[in-house]
């Protein structure tokens, strides 16, 4: 877990110490610049998620208003099973909960672009790492995957998935991944024959 604030050379306790009173395993504090965040979240260059290991790496991303602690516990729960297991070939995986500060992007009312999810507050994703062995071990991931995100999406109350569309598995539909009102679709759409009228943009998560 990351708690980052900007402008200071250490977080503000009232944010730390509610996570030390946990008693956790091990903390590092560190202090620097914008450039040293990869590095720290571990994306860097030569980070593992950025080097070409021959394993697959599939997401199953939500967006989510709050978290629901029901369906927490439930795929706390099912992630360990199937990443714990020494010979589980999910054993790399990763499970990414993601919220930032929402003052700029709240700022905006909804509806002044075509971007639909203003309101949500948090993106939730497990990352899967495995060595591909055939189709039957990404059957296996994916509906794992899928699982787990349905579960996060039953507990959030929502009408409908909201997906992250760079991190999105592929299997959602435009309306997950650009929202489902009619008149936001048109936008994009109109946007796109402006901006990219040969399709050349359209091999992944394409809106038309």
């Amino acid at each position: 877990m990351y708690l980052i604030q900007e402008g200071v050379n250490a977080v503000d306790a009232a944010y730390t110490k509610p996570f030390l009173n946990l008693g956790p395993i091990s903390t590092q504090a560190l202090s620097g610049t914008y450039r040293d965040l990869a590095k720290w979240t571990g994306i860097s260059l030569d980070a593992p998620p950025c080097n070409k290991t021959g394993n697959a790496n599939p997401r199953f991303p939500i967006y989510l208003k709050s978290y629901n602690t029901t369906a927490q516990g439930l795929v706390y729960d099912l992630f360990r099973q199937a990443t714990t297991n020494a010979s589980s070939p999910f054993s790399n995986s990763l499970f990414m909960f993601e919220g930032y500060s929402q003052q700029g992007v709240k700022a905006i009312s909804k509806d002044a672009t075509a971007f639909a999810y203003r309101a949500e507050n948090l993106l939730v994703a497990p990352l899967l790492t495995y060595a591909p062995n055939g189709p039957g071990l990404d059957k296996v991931a994916f509906k794992l995957g899928n699982q787990i995100r349905q579960i996060l999406y039953e507990g959030s109350g929502a009408t409908s998935l909201n997906t992250y569309v760079n991190y999105a598995y592929g299997d959602e539909t435009p309306r997950a991944w650009y929202g489902s009102e009619a008149w936001r679709q048109n936008r994009l759409h109109a946007l796109k024959e402006d901006f990219d009228p040969r399709s050349k943009f359209s091999f992944y998560a394409p809106i038309a």
